[in-house]
């Protein structure tokens, strides 16, 4: 059975659908012939048990003006579009984003009635009206709500990271049960617990510092924290187009690291001591479940979220960790200084984590999405 995987990202990128997508390429090519195509470019992908093939195009930056990602995605699209109509496979899987290059995906699949399954990280359009990018009234706006509609309609299996978006999957589809939870998880052979900690009781961020980021509340949380507590420290690590804050910053307990490969973050996350996550106050980050989550469970850190969201309520519910509001800085900058100061609540949330991390990993949710994916492809083939 040939598969084809299409994305902009992928192995050794560090960002999440990368990662994502390298686990499924891994558990995948162990019973199906496995092609991914990619724009990352990488000397590494030859001693992989798949081929990867690379796209003309470079992936859309978002970094760039709108205009610029647009064209940039179309461009994209098309190159994907000839390739999927051109390069037979048995079924694809294609991720969004970049959305209008997934749009253009989707459409030859159809086309060359090829089964493919979508797998969605961030709901657009949702995150363009949210953003102000498109209002959702317009025509234009209609015009993407039915494109989506149509694409979760026709897939094989619609993927998502988190059950908020499940659910909205379900209902702008018309089906329920269309969309199937996927998680991101940990890589459990580099997300490790650490033998030896910070001298001082670290918190660390570390992932992209987009749009949907609250980077200006790390600064307000780590400032009330130094008036309290000096021996307590901010780590952060990561770059994007909303670290403007985090550069200029001049709180001497916050370390501005920058961007890390995707190899060295376990090891330097690892000797933190709480993990972070401030997210915008907004409908996209309710819904949301950042992969560094996942990544703090894998070394057995604590973590406090914002805003009061699924993922917030995940941890909750495990208790291991904490979900504030954005405006709460007294609330969190208190929680923070709790836990490095109380031992015994710390090492009891420690041990929760460590009796339900094996849950999460990469590799076990990758497998069962596998072995999902192919009964799905065996069923459709008998139904003709």
């Amino acid at each position: 059975m040939k598969i084809g995987i299409f994305c902009d990202s992928f192995y050794p990128e560090n960002k999440a659908i990368a990662i994502r997508l390298y686990h499924f390429a891994e558990e995948l090519a162990k019973v199906s012939d496995v092609t991914v195509h990619t724009s990352t470019r990488a000397t590494v992908h030859k001693s992989l048990p798949y081929r990867v093939k690379y796209n003309v195009l470079p992936a859309p930056s978002n970094e760039s003006s709108n205009l610029v990602r647009l064209i940039a995605e179309l461009m994209l699209g098309m190159e994907m579009f000839i390739r999927i109509l051109f390069c037979r496979y048995d079924a694809i899987v294609i991720t969004s984003p970049p959305f209008f290059a997934a749009l253009f995906g989707t459409l030859a699949s159809r086309l060359g009635g090829i089964p493919y399954v979508f797998d969605v990280r961030d709901e657009y359009p949702e995150v363009f009206f949210t953003a102000g990018v498109v209002k959702e009234k317009s025509l234009f706006g209609k015009i993407l709500l039915r494109a989506e509609r149509m694409v979760y309609q026709h897939a094989l299996m619609v993927l998502t990271v988190t059950e908020g978006i499940c659910q909205r999957i379900d209902a702008k589809s018309g089906r329920q049960g269309r969309a199937t939870l996927v998680r991101n998880g940990f890589d459990r052979e580099l997300f490790v617990p650490a033998a030896q900690k910070e001298s001082r009781f670290t918190v660390v961020f570390h992932g992209n510092l987009g749009k949907f980021q609250d980077p200006e509340l790390i600064i307000h949380v780590a400032r009330r924290v130094y008036e309290r507590d000096q021996n307590i420290c901010f780590k952060v690590i990561g770059f994007g187009n909303n670290d403007e804050a985090i550069r200029a910053n001049q709180q001497p307990n916050v370390e501005f690291v920058g961007q890390v490969p995707y190899h060295d973050i376990p090891k330097v996350i690892a000797s933190a001591h709480l993990g972070i996550s401030f997210r915008s106050d907004d409908i996209i980050s309710y819904n949301s479940f950042p992969v560094k989550l996942y990544e703090y469970i894998g070394i057995g850190i604590p973590v406090i979220v914002t805003p009061v969201s699924e993922a917030g309520h995940f941890f909750e519910t495990f208790g291991i960790g904490f979900q504030f509001g954005n405006a709460q800085v007294e609330e969190i900058s208190s929680q923070i200084v709790e836990l490095a100061q109380d031992n015994v609540k710390y090492e009891g949330i420690s041990n929760r984590i460590a009796d339900i991390r094996e849950r999460f990993s990469r590799q076990g949710i990758s497998r069962e999405f596998a072995s999902q994916f192919l009964e799905a492809l065996k069923t459709a083939k008998r139904n003709g």
